[in-house]
């Protein structure tokens, strides 16, 4: 299964926030998007800034306007699940051609039994990662204060 590129900065960017600078409290853990873009191996602004109004509108950042603004996790990372975070930002992408609304352009679809077996192993695979959390992602050295 392959997860869209925004879903992939998307968990980049709450790992990033959570781990933070080590030596602020975690309600000080403020970054702008310049400075993410910046970490973040030089990500387009504007795209960023897009996926970041993803994480607000789900209710896992909230961001602040104005001077000394930016973006800031809104609850703590060992709290976001990684497979409903996944699910939530993939939405209804299509695995394969049949599991597109219009059924795709799929000539076997009639007695196909493939996509059950698709269908099943993408539930297995976020049932998987309903397990983990954002700080389950952290490196081992940052889990400790990601997590307190």
């Amino acid at each position: 299964m392959r997860l869209l590129a925004s879903t992939d900065i998307a968990l980049r960017v709450l790992m990033r926030l959570a781990a933070g600078p080590p030596d602020r409290d975690r309600a000080e853990q403020m970054f702008n998007v310049e400075t993410l873009s910046r970490e973040l191996g030089g990500l387009s602004r504007n795209h960023l800034h897009k996926i970041v109004q993803d994480l607000a509108a789900l209710g896992v950042v909230r961001t602040i306007r104005g001077a000394g603004g930016g973006v800031v996790l809104a609850m703590p990372p060992d709290k976001i699940r990684v497979g409903t975070l996944i699910r939530r930002l993939e939405g209804d992408q299509p695995m394969v051609e049949c599991f597109r609304a219009d059924g795709g352009g799929c000539t076997l679809s009639a007695g196909c039994r493939l996509r059950g077996f698709l269908d099943s192993a993408r539930e297995d695979f976020y049932r998987s990662l309903d397990t983990r959390t954002v700080a389950d992602c952290l490196p081992a050295s940052l889990s400790v204060a990601a997590t307190d």
